[in-house]
C-alpha cells in the first residue's frame, strides 16, 4: 500500500503545472478618479514563459463573476504581458486611461459590471478570478480608504496574493497595462535630495547642494546623466550595479539676493519609472552688505500714528526680498516682512511697519512699496537699534540712535555711503510732514555743492509762502529770520536748528507775536553755520500783498 501511495504521489508531482498557473492578479481600480460606471478596472499578468487563452475564464467579487471577452481579437495573452479588463461601458462613456501602451491585451465582461453591483469602494471586498476549467486561479482581498483614483497594486507580480504583497498605487489613474508603481523594476534609477531645502547661502559663498542617485532596479545601469535646468549644469554617471548608489554635488554660486528655484533631472532612457526622477529644491541667496541700508526711521509717532522703517536699495541691480527681516536690538525681535517675492530695483525705497492701513492714513500719497510684518520689535523712543538682515539671516545694515526726536518726526539719512553706524549721518526730518517717505530725504546731502540757494513762492503771497533753501553742506546750524524794510526782526522760523542740506519752511504772514503784518516788502534771512566755522549766507525779497486791493 505504502509503495502504491508513494507511486502516486511521485506521478502527480511530475504533472506539468496548469498553464492557468501563470496568470496572476496584478492591479485592481475599485475607487476610480472617474466614474464609478465605466472607469472600474481589473489587470492580470502572465508571468510565465508560455501564452495563456483566457477565453471562458470568468473575474468578479465575492457574489458574481462574469465572462472575459476580449474586446478585438483574441484573448490570448502573450508571456510577460498585461490582459487589462474594463467595465463594458468605459469603451463609449471614457477615455480615462488612454492611450493605453502598446502590447496589452484589452478585455471587458459579459455584464455592465464587474462583480455583482461593481467593486464595492465603502466595504471589504474580494476580488476573484476563474480559469475555464472552473479552477480559482487568484484572489485578493482589499479595504477600502484609498483617495479616488489610487488603486491596489501587487509588489512582486511572481509572489502570492497575501495583503503584505499589494500596496497603494504611487500614481493617480494606477498603472493599467504597465508595470506596477510599487514593483521592482528591471531599470529603474531613483534621483533624491541629501542637502536641505532652502539651502541658504550667504553673499560671497559658493556651496554644493548635494543629490544621490540610487539604482533599485535588478540590472547595471549605463549611460545616465544629471542635468539642472536653471543653468545647463550636467553631471554623467558611470555603471551603476543595483543597490548602488552615487552622489551628485551640484555647485551653487552667490549672486543677486532672493529664493529662486531649481530643478535637477536624471536621464536614463531605459527608466522604467520615471516619475522619481526629478529634485525640486529652493535657494536663497544673501545680499552683498550695504547693498541696503535703513534710511529713514520713525521711532517716536505721534499719538495717533504708527512706527515704520523705509529701506534703500543703493545697490546697481534688482533684488529680492524674500524672507527679509528686521529688528531691533533684541534678537528675537526679528519680524519676517517680506513673506513673498518682492523686487526692489536700483535706487527704490520700501517702507517697512506694521500697520499699512495706519502708515497710509498718514501719507496717502507714497509711491514706494509698503510691507506688512506681522510682528514688530517696538523702537524705543529714547535710543534703540534698526537691524535689517537678508533671507539667509545675514546682517545687511545696522543703525543706532541715541535720542529722543520730536513726536512725528522721523530720523533720517544724510548720506547713504557713509556709515550707517556714523551719529553725523543722521539728522530730524525737516520735511513739512515730519517725514519723507518714499522720496529723497529732506536732509539728504546736496547734489550742488557749489553754492547757497533760497527760494521763495509764492511771491507775492496772501496766506503763506513756502521758502526752501539748499545748502552746499550735509549738515548744518541753521538761523532763518524775516525782517521789514526798516531792518527790525519781526519773524524768528529757525534758531540755531540742526539741519541739512536742504529744507522747505512755511510763513503765514505773521509776527513773533501771531499778528498780521502790514502789507509790503518783507527780506527773509538765511545763515549758515558747518562744523568747521565756515558760514553761508543768503537773501530773498518777499512782497506780503494780504489786505491790498
Amino acid at each position: 500500500m505504502k509503495g502504491l501511495v508513494g507511486y502516486l504521489a511521485g506521478f502527480l508531482v511530475g504533472l506539468p503545472t496548469p498553464l492557468w498557473g501563470q496568470v496572476v492578479l496584478s492591479e485592481v481600480m475599485f475607487d476610480p478618479a472617474g466614474s464609478e460606471f465605466y472607469d472600474e478596472f481589473v489587470e492580470v499578468q502572465n508571468v510565465g514563459d508560455q501564452a495563456v487563452d483566457l477565453t471562458g475564464w470568468r473575474v468578479g467579487d465575492g457574489e458574481e463573476t462574469h465572462r472575459i471577452v476580449p474586446v478585438r481579437g483574441s484573448s490570448l495573452m502573450s508571456p510577460g504581458a498585461f490582459g487589462l479588463i474594463l467595465d463594458s461601458g468605459y469603451f463609449d462613456h471614457s477615455s480615462l486611461y488612454h492611450p493605453l501602451p502598446d502590447g496589452v491585451l484589452i478585455l471587458t465582461v459579459d455584464s455592465p459590471t464587474l462583480g455583482r453591483a461593481g467593486l464595492d469602494n465603502l466595504h471589504s471586498e474580494r476580488v476573484v478570478l476563474i480559469a475555464a476549467s472552473g479552477d480559482t486561479v487568484a484572489t485578493m482581498g482589499y479595504r477600502p480608504g484609498n483617495l479616488p483614483g489610487i488603486s491596489k497594486e501587487k509588489i512582486n507580480p511572481e509572489a502570492g496574493d497575501g495583503a503584505d504583497n499589494w500596496a497603494d498605487s504611487r500614481w493617480i489613474g494606477g498603472t493599467p497595462g504597465r508595470i506596477n508603481s510599487v514593483s521592482p523594476k528591471v531599470d529603474d534609477l531613483v534621483l533624491e535630495q541629501i542637502s536641505n531645502t532652502p539651502l541658504m547661502l550667504p553673499f560671497g559663498q559658493d556651496q554644493a547642494f548635494a543629490l544621490f542617485v540610487a539604482n533599485v532596479g535588478k540590472r547595471v545601469a549605463k549611460d545616465f546623466d544629471v542635468q539642472v535646468l536653471q543653468n545647463g549644469w550636467v553631471w554623467k554617471g558611470a555603471d551603476l550595479a543595483p543597490a548602488d548608489s552615487v552622489v551628485v554635488a551640484v555647485p551653487i554660486r552667490s549672486g543677486s539676493a532672493g529664493r529662486f528655484a531649481y530643478e535637477a533631472v536624471l536621464h536614463f532612457e531605459a527608466d522604467q519609472d520615471t516619475t522619481n526622477n526629478r529634485v525640486i529644491w529652493d535657494v536663497v541667496l544673501g545680499a552683498s552688505p550695504g547693498a541696503v541700508v535703513v534710511n529713514e526711521v520713525m521711532f517716536f509717532p505721534e499719538s495717533d500714528g504708527v512706527e515704520w522703517v523705509e529701506l534703500l536699495n543703493r545697490s546697481e541691480r534688482e533684488l529680492n526680498l524674500v524672507g527679509w527681516q528686521v529688528q531691533d536690538n533684541r534678537p528675537a525681535s526679528a519680524a519676517v516682512f517680506a513673506m513673498g517675492s518682492v523686487v526692489l530695483s536700483p535706487g527704490a525705497f520700501v517702507v517697512v511697519t506694521q500697520d499699512e492701513d495706519g502708515f497710509r492714513h498718514r501719507f496717502p500719497d507714497v509711491g514706494a512699496p509698503v510691507l506688512r510684518s506681522e510682528r514688530w520689535p517696538r523702537l524705543n523712543d529714547n535710543g534703540d537699534a534698526v537691524v535689517v538682515k537678508d533671507g539667509t539671516g545675514t546682517v545687511v545694515d545696522s543703525m543706532v540712535y541715541h535720542r529722543r526726536g520730536n513726536r512725528g518726526q522721523s530720523w533720517e539719512r544724510i548720506d547713504p555711503i557713509r556709515s550707517s553706524l556714523d551719529d553725523e549721518n543722521w539728522l530730524g526730518s525737516t520735511d513739512v510732514r515730519g517725514a519723507s517717505p518714499g522720496v529723497r530725504n529732506s536732509v539728504a546731502a546736496p547734489e550742488d555743492t557749489s553754492q547757497v540757494r533760497l527760494v521763495v513762492s509764492p511771491n507775492p503771497f496772501r496766506e503763506q509762502v513756502e521758502i526752501t533753501y539748499t545748502l552746499p553742506l550735509a549738515r548744518a546750524q541753521v538761523n532763518l529770520w524775516v525782517f521789514d524794510r526798516l531792518g527790525r526782526q519781526v519773524r524768528v522760523l529757525l534758531e540755531g536748528e540742526v539741519g541739512g542740506g536742504k529744507r522747505r519752511v512755511i510763513w503765514d504772514g505773521l509776527d513773533a507775536g501771531g499778528r498780521t503784518l502790514k502789507p509790503g516788502i518783507y527780506i527773509v534771512h538765511l545763515e549758515a553755520g558747518a562744523s568747521n566755522g565756515r558760514v553761508l549766507q543768503a537773501r530773498a525779497s518777499v512782497v506780503l500783498a494780504k489786505g491790498l486791493d
